[in-house]
């Protein structure tokens, strides 16, 4: 599974690459409405 760092306001997971977290908009992927947020 990939890593993600997650944005629960924006409800927004941002990749992370080689322990790197990319925090560009453009690269996150939106939350799907039944997704749990811890």
């Amino acid at each position: 599974k990939a890593q993600e760092l997650i944005c629960k306001g924006d409800r927004l997971a941002f990749p992370i690459r080689d322990d790197i977290p990319v925090m560009l908009e453009d690269e996150a992927r939106v939350l799907a409405p039944d997704e749990e947020v811890a």
